[in-house]
């Protein structure tokens, strides 16, 4: 092979020539750089705007590590209970607020006019008013009384109740109201005039009834039942004119529970607020929460000026950081670099641990161990493997701790976790594999939370507590991976080793139908996955992507299998009564096919992307040779497969394990060294084809795969001896035309025997 030849073998991807492939690359370098610019600005928003150092570094129950002296004069902020209860004290201390309706008042002294001046006398009036009356809900008895000649007497009593009560104000109930309120007033609203009234000089319904009794009893006497009268009339006619105004009253809540002063002290400048070595309380976590706060409503946006250098720092320092990163992944893992959805899943991943350490570090301080940097490691090795897993730990964790200020504990502890998630990971190929790894990432986590507190020197009690903690994160960060894994692999297309495994049960529906329509397809998919195992593993790759990949790479020919060679019963092939045309279609359709069989089977995008690439666009030189006997001016084109060519090691490992396969069973006597001629010329035959130019296999790789398929292949078509007797030698049943040539004197890697039509 020439200089020409290990080109294209280099491991990179090829872009299509001219404006396509330069648009290309400008756009997978623009979404990139659009990536690259969004995180980098999220990681800006998550920088607090004032220092947080001291409330960083200051824990309850731990020593401070030097003296902190205030810098300026501040107040001192009261604990959220305590201003809670004030608040909740001033909005009790105001005064509900009531509108009052004068329609109220109108209606009931009109009703209560006609009945004090209707004359019972005159004939059918006395009729009218009983009718009347017992609408309004009026005893019989009562109405008996009022449709009487104490009927005027007793409207008239009624209506000075009526006066009285909307006089001061007339409420459906004073003792629920009041309840609501330490207030001893009530605010009315009278015609857009808000005045006080005392609870005590309120009416309601019951007093009113009360009031209308007692009226009763004093004017008559000795007749109770007019008493009785005046009170079902009081309490028909007279309505309460006060509504309550809840939206009024709850503002004016708001605004004296926002009147609440939250101070309640003085620190004085350069006045010592934690001396070095101290024991933190939560008087001194209150001191340095109450300077954070008054440093930021004192100095607001005036000193935005002097944050800028800071920023930028720490802006450099991210940048360098993911510069760092995206180079590491640009040598070491192209595939990665290159593809921006893979790209976009380690940046969704490491913002998510960053946002969530914004929500430990300002509301849960002291539990800085408790930032999920495992589940980026965990989920990133199960994904990626362990060797991006690590570089990717070992950023996330720099990223945290410059945005929020933690130092070397942070990164030991974290670092630790991490590791202990990664060196787990690699066995993790099975759902139930995750049981070992959340317990060694719990007790990673329990260690190395109690070492962080043995250096800054914390009592026993805190210790064991956030060890505690420290075991909860670490199977919840566990279990939050297997709850990510499957949405993971859905949506960004990215196939684990516990789908593979899934996948290579070989009792899946497909396969089974692949067994009972086309057992020579399935016989041979079996072998080519043992071959593509051993070299993919050989070269670096995913065995188990490859075997899979090999399992499923000829399920297309379930539909048509008789057309096949291996699944044919009998020597006569269906394909001698077809034009060459017609069997190439056929047998290139079973590409198509397979991609429409595993995309209705839901399999993953590697796998559908073998089946497409595992014959590239090599030549069915058995159809086109066939063609060239009958049309001189049969294309080349015509007869080849659509592609695309092999993009990765584990297709390109594929598509050779396949070829060779067929190529050695078409062997006669396959001695060792029969295979290994043959292997390197299938070898030789794809690199010359141009077959591996957009895959990463190099002039070393092909040697490992030749190595990985030789004993494999030995091992399944060695030659076997010749017994007397037979019932039929082997040389009779070669046909005819392989019997004029020997099998190293035929271009193996593009042309099978006869019958062997489907493989090349």
């Amino acid at each position: 092979m020439g200089a020409d030849q290990l080109r294209v073998l280099e491991p990179h991807r090829r872009e299509p020539p001219g404006f396509l492939g330069r648009l290309r690359r400008i756009s997978r370098r623009f979404r990139r750089t659009l990536l690259f610019a969004g995180f980098l600005l999220f990681a800006c928003l998550l920088f607090p705007r004032e220092p947080s150092f001291e409330v960083m570094t200051l824990r309850e129950g731990f020593p401070a590590k030097r003296d902190l002296i205030a810098p300026f004069q501040f107040y001192l902020l009261k604990s959220r209970e305590a201003l809670r209860q004030e608040q909740i004290a001033a909005a009790r201390g105001v005064a509900p607020v009531f509108s009052s309706d004068g329609s109220v008042e109108t209606r009931a002294k009109t009703l209560l006019d006609s009945l004090r001046t209707a004359n019972p006398d005159v004939r059918g009036a006395s009729a009218r008013l009983a009718e009347r009356l017992r609408a309004m809900g009026i005893s019989r008895e009562a109405v008996r009384v009022l449709s009487g000649p104490d009927g005027g007497r007793i409207a008239t009593l009624a209506l000075r109740i009526a006066d009285l009560a909307y006089a001061a104000g007339l409420l459906s109930e004073r003792d629920p109201a009041r309840a609501e309120t330490d207030s001893p007033v009530a605010r009315i609203d009278r015609k857009g005039v808000r005045v006080a009234a005392p609870w005590v000089l309120l009416y309601d319904l019951p007093s009113i009834r009360d009031m209308a009794w007692n009226e009763g009893q004093r004017a008559f006497p000795s007749r109770p039942e007019a008493a009785q009268a005046l009170q079902e009339l009081a309490s028909a006619a007279i309505k309460p004119d006060l509504r309550y105004e809840a939206s009024t009253t709850e503002a004016l809540r708001a605004e004296a529970r926002e009147a609440v002063n939250q101070y309640d002290g003085l620190v004085r400048k350069d006045e010592k607020i934690i001396g070095s070595h101290e024991i933190a309380t939560r008087d001194h976590i209150r001191k340095l929460e109450s300077l954070r706060a008054w440093s930021a409503r004192v100095q607001g946006i005036v000193d935005w000026r002097g944050e800028i250098p800071g920023l930028l720092g720490r802006v450099a320092l991210i940048a360098f950081l993911l510069f760092g990163f995206l180079g590491y992944l640009k040598l070491h893992h192209r595939p990665v670099y290159d593809d921006t959805a893979t790209l976009l899943l380690i940046a969704i991943l490491t913002a998510a641990v960053m946002g969530v350490g914004w929500v430990v570090v300002n509301q849960i301080r002291g539990y800085e161990m408790l930032i999920p940097v495992t589940v980026l490691s965990l989920t990133v090795a199960v994904l990626f493997g362990q060797e991006l897993a690590f570089v990717a730990t070992l950023v996330a964790s720099l990223l945290v701790a410059v945005v929020y200020g933690l130092g070397l504990p942070f990164l030991t502890g974290s670092a630790l976790a991490g590791i202990a998630a990664i060196a787990t990971a690699a066995g993790v190929r099975r759902r139930r594999d995750f049981y070992l790894p959340m317990l060694v990432v719990a007790v990673a986590y329990a260690f190395a939370i109690g070492a962080m507190g043995l250096v800054d020197g914390a009592r026993w009690d805190v210790l064991l507590r956030r060890a505690a903690w420290g075991v909860v994160a670490g199977f919840g960060s566990v279990l939050l991976v297997t709850l990510l894994l499957p949405l993971l692999e859905s949506v960004f297309s990215v196939t684990t080793d516990i789908t593979l495994l899934e996948l290579a049960d070989l009792n899946r529906p497909i396969l089974r139908k692949l067994m009972l329509e086309a057992p020579g397809t399935y016989h041979h998919s079996l072998v080519v996955g043992s071959l593509a195992e051993a070299g993919a593993e050989a070269v670096g790759g995913n065995p188990l992507l490859a075997r899979v990949s090999a399992y499923y790479h000829d399920i297309g020919k379930i539909d048509k299998a008789e057309y096949y060679v291996e699944n044919q019963s009998s020597a006569r092939s269906r394909h001698e009564k077809l034009s060459p045309t017609m069997s190439c279609l056929i047998i290139e359709a079973h590409v198509r096919e397979g991609a429409e069989i595993a995309r209705r089977e839901k399999l993953p995008t590697a796998i559908q992307n073998a089946i497409l690439q595992h014959h590239g666009t090599t030549l069915m030189s058995f159809f086109y040779h066939k063609a060239k006997q009958a049309d001189p001016d049969a294309e080349e084109r015509d007869f080849r497969y659509p592609g695309p060519k092999p993009r990765s090691k584990e297709t390109a490992v594929l598509m050779l394990a396949d070829a060779v396969e067929a190529a050695a069973r078409s062997l006669t006597e396959p001695t060792p060294s029969r295979i290994r001629g043959v292997v390197t010329r299938i070898l030789d035959a794809r690199v010359e084809d141009g077959q591996l130019d957009e895959s990463p296999i190099t002039f070393e790789d092909l040697a490992k795969i030749r190595e990985g398929f030789i004993p494999i292949l030995t091992a399944l078509f060695h030659a076997r001896v010749h017994y007397p007797g037979a019932p039929a030698s082997e040389e009779r049943r070669r046909p005819a035309e392989e019997r004029g040539r020997s099998g190293d004197e035929r271009r193996v890697y593009g042309e099978k025997s006869r019958l062997k039509i489907d493989h090349s």
